[in-house]
């Protein structure tokens, strides 16, 4: 019975420190200051009850002029939700937030950018929102990118799976 016991406590033992050493090791891994946590692209309008995977934008509302309530053509459009965080600790100056994406109808690459003066240390949803002609010309993004830049330096960046076999 004692050998028992002494076995169990050794692959105890071992289970403790094989998981302290998986954070160690994952900490040697180059970490992205501002990591993109999640992207949720959307085409409004759009009601929030059939949306697959809501999120803290749904209750988002568009500015606009009042022919955009009245011109069903203005109120197309697509919306691209990006949810990143600053984890320098401090506040970054003059970020650019940028959106690469193909059109799945004429399979075009665009790039549109939003220059952000100032971001704090904390996570935030930005939006991007591709209406009028652009919208007309893109209907459906086949692959897209989002990367957050300082200057010519890349602080984050995701993209989905078709954009990775590229």
């Amino acid at each position: 019975m004692q050998g028992v016991k002494r076995i169990l406590i050794a692959m105890w033992m071992a289970g403790v420190l094989w998981a302290m050493a998986g954070p160690a090791a994952a900490a040697g891994e180059t970490v992205q200051p501002c990591p993109i946590l999640k992207v949720v692209i959307t085409e409004f309008p759009a009601h929030r009850k059939l949306l697959m995977h809501p999120s803290p934008e749904v209750n988002y509302t568009m500015a606009g002029s009042a022919d955009a309530l009245f011109d069903p053509a203005k109120r197309k459009g697509i919306r691209v939700a990006v949810m990143w965080e600053n984890r320098t600790g401090e506040t970054l100056r003059d970020v650019t937030l940028r959106l690469e994406y193909q059109q799945a109808k004429t399979r075009a690459l665009r790039t549109t950018e939003l220059q952000l003066p100032e971001v704090s240390a904390e996570g935030r949803w930005t939006h991007f929102e591709l209406r009028g002609g652009e919208y007309e010309d893109t209907v459906h993004i086949a692959a897209w990118r989002v990367s957050v830049l300082s200057g010519s330096r890349v602080l984050g960046s995701k993209h989905s799976v078709m954009w990775s076999t590229r």
